[in-house]
């Protein structure tokens, strides 16, 4: 059984213009001591299809579908079970540090806190087990980082302290919801290296969300492309990502710099913008961006199916397909 089992997901948001899907029938599943990336444009439903999961919709949302974790429905907790589950078992690192961890509170008093409301440790020991955090997680001189505010650290080490707090109880399942956003190339490798780190050292299993397919290549051990609150292929990141199936994971692909490319080549943008989930297109969401779009594509929504060993394809025209 895997650790977290996702079927179905649906997330629907209500407005004053009415109800609004978000997340459109996802299905999924994370296995123990794994990296499951989530990968596609900004308003794709990617955020919002974990949030779900931790119960964190905004007021109006109303959710349908499973998402099975140890044998409980999470979407089906009642408050006091999910506080069991959330923050101790289940942990989530946001995109910016700066709006998880509080301006005006010492690291030290921030994750001393956690410790002590999730585990009941005394304030010395919460202190000590803050300062373990800091060092496993490889911030300088954890004790004196324990009396530092955040403002007095840079993007990348606020990052560190904000996966620091996360781990404080153990979790089983770490979601990073862009986590080296905004940080330099050489930040967001070692923010990589750590969540690997972790993954290998612990077992930790770790759900990345990112618009970057270079970081998703980097630690990944299968991905998702969400496209308009659905999955449109889905595999093991080496094999999709150096064979994708599905005009958009090519058409993102194609987007990224080379990296032996001197500066001078012009970039692939992808033409069009994402739909609003108000005016989702009839059939393939993606097909009035797509060279490659039939009559049934603007009719018919794909579904989601198998092709080969271990790929999961939605389109129905399969441009990339291998010859046979």
């Amino acid at each position: 059984m895997s650790l977290l089992e996702v079927e179905e997901l649906r997330v629907k948001i209500r407005t004053d213009r009415g109800e609004v899907t978000i997340v459109d029938g996802v299905d999924y599943a994370v296995e123990e001591g794994q990296v499951f990336g989530v990968a596609g444009e900004s308003g794709s439903g990617k955020t919002i299809s974990v949030l779900a999961l931790l119960q964190l919709l905004p007021r109006g949302a109303s959710t349908s579908g499973r998402a099975l974790y140890g044998g409980r429905d999470l979407l089906r907790l009642s408050g006091r079970a999910l506080r069991r589950v959330r923050g101790r078992e289940l942990a989530m690192v946001f995109q910016d540090p700066l709006t998880s961890l509080h301006p005006m509170m010492t690291i030290g008093r921030q994750l001393s806190e956690h410790v002590r409301i999730h585990e009941g440790a005394s304030k010395r020991a919460a202190l000590a087990r803050a300062a373990e955090l800091l060092a496993e997680v490889r911030i300088p001189d954890p004790e004196r980082a324990l009396h530092a505010f955040p403002h007095q650290f840079s993007g990348g080490m606020r990052q560190r302290v904000a996966i620091a707090g996360e781990l404080a109880t153990r979790p089983k399942l770490l979601i990073a919801d862009e986590p080296t956003t905004a940080l330099d190339v050489t930040v967001q490798a070692g923010i990589l290296r750590l969540l690997d780190r972790l993954r290998r050292e612990s077992g930790l299993s770790v759900i990345l969300i990112t618009h970057d397919l270079g970081v998703m290549s980097s630690i990944a051990d299968d991905v998702s492309i969400f496209y308009a609150g659905r999955i449109v292929e889905s595999g093991p990141t080496k094999e999709l990502l150096s064979t994708p199936r599905h005009p958009y994971t090519r058409a993102l692909l194609d987007a990224l710099p080379h990296p032996e490319d001197d500066g001078r080549a012009e970039l692939l943008a992808i033409p069009g913008l994402p739909p609003s989930p108000r005016r989702r297109p009839a059939g393939c969401a993606f097909h009035p961006r797509c060279a490659y779009a039939n009559d049934a594509s603007r009719v018919q929504t794909p579904p989601l199916v198998t092709v080969g060993a271990t790929r999961l394809l939605a389109c129905h025209v399969d441009p990339f397909a291998a010859p046979s």
